[in-house]
């Protein structure tokens, strides 16, 4: 005979009143530190999603955003979890499949990304979004061709998906590619204005495809929007002196090497600085 007896008792129940105590605490604490602050609002957005699995745990939607913010707050196994939860209980919901690449994707599981943003492409063939998705994780796998091929259904699917764009020139800048890289950088600045980010690569591709002075003029660019870039000084520095500016060039390696001090990651590029900047 069983030593113990299993009395029935409402689970459910149990766990709504256990996360309401647990949403108490939570909501009565209070932050001044602004990343605690919106980590302790998503950990309470996540509290009031598992009360409402508690009450209705057949809901594929609530598993869904619940992942979302388990994303969102780094714990990626509860996101997966999640995910998985909601595909079991939808297996036609394309945005289940994508958040579950998205996360694979931050572990840099990219062939498990691979087949979670193709399953979501099945469902949704015209999403411009799973497409770019697929294309980074396909190049992140080096495989090159087929990440072109996705970008390209990206921008096929939605002509102003500005994301596809970037990651199509930045596929390119990194394999020297540097007129097809400029390409699809002027054509998404075309779509919106850039960040410093994007300035600093499309010089990078002007500088190196022999365009000096657009490669100036996009670093200062760059630079007018983020100064904090110690490593686009050198840069600019660098396309003065092919542009044949050696007074810019020598005020720029100047601000360069007082900013780029203690910086070991840099030490190359300061060792060259130095010795351009005292011939």
């Amino acid at each position: 005979m069983n030593k113990y007896v299993l009395l029935p008792f409402n689970i459910r129940h149990f766990t709504v009143i256990l996360i309401v105590l647990l949403a108490v605490g939570l909501f009565g604490c209070t932050s001044s530190d602004p990343e605690q602050q919106k980590k302790r609002e998503l950990q309470r957005d996540a509290l009031k999603l598992r009360m409402g699995q508690a009450l209705n745990p057949t809901d594929a939607e609530g598993h869904l955003e619940l992942g979302k913010i388990y994303r969102e707050l780094g714990e990626s196994e509860k996101a997966i979890e999640s995910f998985q939860n909601a595909i079991a209980l939808d297996d036609k919901h394309e945005h289940a499949y994508n958040n579950l690449g998205l996360v694979y994707t931050d572990l840099r599981l990219y062939i498990l990304a691979i087949e979670m943003f193709q399953a979501a492409l099945e469902l949704s063939p015209d999403n411009p979004a799973f497409y770019n998705n697929l294309g980074y994780a396909y190049n992140m796998t080096d495989r090159f061709e087929e990440a072109i091929t996705a970008y390209s259904s990206a921008i096929a699917s939605d002509p102003t998906f500005v994301d596809a764009y970037y990651n199509l020139a930045d596929a390119y800048l990194n394999r020297e590619m540097y007129q097809d890289a400029i390409k699809y950088y002027e054509s998404a600045l075309e779509i919106e204005a850039g960040d410093a980010d994007v300035y600093f690569n499309i010089g990078l591709a002007y500088e190196e495809n022999g365009q000096f002075l657009r490669a100036i003029q996009s670093y200062e660019k760059g630079i007018s929007l983020d100064d904090s870039d110690v490593e686009a000084y050198y840069r600019l520095a660098h396309a003065y002196k092919k542009n044949g500016d050696s007074l810019m060039m020598r005020r720029y390696l100047e601000t360069f090497l007082d900013r780029a001090k203690g910086l070991s990651h840099l030490e190359e590029e300061i060792r060259d600085a130095e010795q351009l900047f005292n011939r």
